[in-house]
């Protein structure tokens, strides 16, 4: 199992552990570390297929929306303020207002922007949570098929049903052979392989009417707007999108919680997901960097940028040096 070693005076002080598997569009498996079926949640990794069901019944087209707004509707946004903008657009164009959200109320994803919202006396809202695009999707689901609106994050609510069923359907999977929880935000979520999410990005990354069917506009239309709007996916700074904006839109990517995280590869049509076992999100960008160049999805001077962006040195208050992060590849 590959580990991410994070080495100060040459010891190893801190590690953790990776599970990785990569297919192609058929589910071939291109890469796979000790456990190609380790099952966990996927988090905020589903969104991109949780918004199918609102595309489909003409939600873009019914309110107006844009590809920006789109893209927001599948991120885990940081709270930036143009992120919050895009989402009170989107529940204008709806008739509703973040009173409508029941999300919750969070910290903003960006540290920075979270500081700056307490120096300023400024309370966090729903608007701030990560999910709160998803959250305005759903209302806007709820609308277009006639369900209340109120208790829409319920497993049982009509909303959720129908996103559950587009979930398992990208995933090449019998919903019964999904297992559920409550996310974060309030909403199902839901527990599968790696390899199954793996093979939905890889789908995603370049659609075909092959595996979408009459789906396949939908599928392609929420990868351009991730593509095309990367800052709206994620956030300044955040590793899905500095990798999205390095490779000019080649590569998709989605974080999860809990330190998951989903790649598509659009030229090729291939998948990748690991997951950090402990959860722990300072082994993302090390692994994802190394694991993207082990398959050849990033050139050398890609690689090089990104490392600029996310140097696997350790500094100290000083800013001196003092140890590094390091891949150990032993699957």
């Amino acid at each position: 199992m590959p580990k991410v070693h994070f080495k100060r005076g040459g010891f190893i002080e801190s590690s953790h552990q990776i599970e990785a598997v990569a297919v192609d569009r058929a589910g071939r498996p291109i890469l796979a570390t000790t456990r190609p079926h380790y099952r966990t949640f996927w988090r905020s990794g589903a969104k991109p297929f949780q918004i199918l069901p609102f595309l489909a019944r003409g939600g873009m087209e019914k309110f107006n929306l844009t590809e920006r707004e789109l893209s927001v509707m599948v991120s885990s946004h940081s709270g930036d303020e143009f992120h919050l903008q895009l989402v009170r657009s989107i529940l204008g164009k709806m008739g509703l207002s973040p009173e409508n959200l029941a999300c919750g109320v969070s910290e903003p994803l960006d540290a920075a922007i979270a500081r700056q919202l307490y120096k300023d006396g400024r309370p966090y809202s729903a608007l701030h949570n990560d999910c709160s695009g998803k959250h305005a999707a759903m209302l806007g689901l709820a609308l277009l098929t006639g369900a209340p609106l109120a208790g829409y994050t319920s497993p049982d609510h009509p909303v959720q049903r129908l996103m559950r069923s587009a979930v398992a359907l990208s995933a090449g999977l019998a919903e019964s052979e999904m297992d559920e929880g409550v996310d974060g935000c309030g909403v199902p979520t839901f527990c599968l392989p790696l390899r199954n999410m793996a093979l939905a990005y890889a789908r995603l990354s370049a659609p075909t009417e092959e595996d979408w069917q009459d789906r396949r506009a939908d599928v392609a239309r929420i990868r351009d707007a991730m593509r095309h709007n990367p800052d709206c996916v994620g956030g300044r700074g955040r590793f899905e999108t500095v990798l999205m904006e390095t490779t000019g839109g080649r590569l998709i990517a989605k974080l999860g919680a809990e330190a998951s995280f989903c790649i598509g590869c659009c030229p090729t049509g291939q998948g990748l997901v690991f997951k950090v076992i402990d959860g722990g999100r300072r082994a993302l960008e090390h692994f994802g960097i190394y694991i993207l160049k082990r398959l050849d999805w990033i050139t050398a001077e890609e690689q090089t940028a990104l490392l600029k962006h996310f140097p696997p040195e350790i500094r100290n208050d000083h800013q001196q040096p003092v140890g590094s992060a390091e891949i150990e590849w032993d699957a």
